[in-house]
């Protein structure tokens, strides 16, 4: 679900977007980061709860889905432009690619199931392969069942399965027939849910978890990311003509039809053309009242740590009832508080998040910003 590569330069127009080997950063995505990620935990904190009348989770991982798909094609497109004036060689830039997304990616995710397989591994009920070896949406595929805490990370093992197979994809082909790829992709995504859709179950349905069931989402940020790269395009022409508040409005009409109607295989598209169009808007910059929101600092810095926010979140809970003494399942030997007053779903909910803020901000500045930062060596 997630990536931090960042790309653009916020103006006036979004035709002052300016190509370069990596595009600047674009601080309103930070905000959006957030929301994202907070949508996944309102699916999981307050599960039953009439916040969640909609399918909050499938909303935020979507969006980092399309995010990722714009963020990682506009890198991978500029490297294309150069493999194909010879001023970089393939295995370089794959090399490079991994390298950066290793960076990222890995330690954390590591770090933390082997925490959980040394304190607790009987969470992994014997399947601790899977979540090793990165591919524990298969298992979710494979036995209809979500693993309890273990469960977000489904997400993060689509996320890798698009970094491996992306770089190929763009690299391999040529740049003219990108703008065909692209919506191919999504359009094979769609059928491929159309042909495993089943009605009578849950309108996130276990095949969702398979790669190809998010390639529609992925897509369309590869598509947003040819349009912004390359301008000549009259498609991109045609967008820019588009009020994004008009697109946007049309993705959320176009989804809660769906939604109302169970169809499940088209929602996930839906969310990702209404993803389009708020990522499109965040290029040029947002303005006015809604700025006040995305250009928040709190907001950015919270997004700034939502890789380890996603990680860590779905522990927390249990953390927070190993310390006050209440976990049976899978009690920590840890020195218990009283915490006799902490009853009701908002007080949990600050008191998680509060929890949650702070673990992934020792995480951000001991663990993932150090080893970010090793990022600028390879380029």
């Amino acid at each position: 679900m997630y990536t931090q590569e960042y790309i653009g330069k916020q103006g006036n127009e979004m035709q002052a977007t300016i190509p370069a080997k990596r595009l600047l950063y674009i601080p309103q995505l930070d905000s959006f980061r957030f929301f994202a990620v907070l949508l996944v935990i309102f699916s999981h904190w307050l599960s039953g709860t009439s916040i969640n009348v909609v399918p909050n989770g499938f909303l935020g991982v979507t969006f980092f889905f399309v995010l990722s798909g714009f963020l990682i094609s506009s890198n991978l497109l500029l490297t294309k432009k150069d493999l194909d004036k010879n001023e970089v060689g393939f295995w370089h830039a794959a090399k490079t690619f991994y390298i950066r997304r290793t960076l990222r990616i890995f330690p954390l995710y590591f770090l933390v199931i082997l925490l959980v397989f040394l304190f607790v591994p009987a969470v992994f009920e014997g399947r601790f392969a899977w979540y090793v070896t990165y591919v524990p949406n298969f298992l979710i595929a494979k036995t209809h069942e979500w693993p309890g805490m273990l469960s977000h990370f489904w997400s993060l093992g689509v996320e890798e399965q698009f970094y491996i197979a992306w770089p190929f994809l763009i690299f391999l082909s040529p740049y003219k027939w990108l703008k065909y790829l692209f919506p191919g992709i999504i359009l094979l995504s769609i059928v491929v849910k159309i042909f495993l859709f089943n009605s009578h179950g849950p309108f996130f349905n276990f095949y969702d978890a398979l790669p190809i069931s998010c390639f529609d989402a992925f897509g369309a940020g590869a598509l947003l990311a040819l349009l912004i790269t390359d301008r000549r395009e009259a498609i991109f022409r045609l967008a820019s003509r588009i009020p994004l508040w008009a697109g946007f409005l049309a993705a959320v009409a176009l989804g809660a039809i769906i939604f109302a109607s169970g169809l499940s295989f088209l929602f996930g598209l839906a969310v990702s053309a209404g993803s389009f169009f708020l990522i499109l808007k965040s290029i040029t910059g947002y303005k006015g009242i809604f700025a006040l929101v995305v250009n928040n600092p709190v907001c950015q810095y919270f997004g700034k740590i939502s890789y380890g926010l996603y990680v860590y979140h779905n522990f927390i809970p249990w953390l927070v009832r190993c310390l006050t003494g209440r976990e049976t399942k899978y009690p920590l030997p840890l020195p218990t508080i009283s915490a006799g007053w902490l009853h009701g779903a908002l007080p949990l909910f600050a008191v998680h998040f509060v929890v949650l803020v702070v673990v992934a901000s020792i995480s951000w500045f001991l663990i993932e910003k150090p080893l970010n930062n090793l990022k600028k060596y390879f380029v």
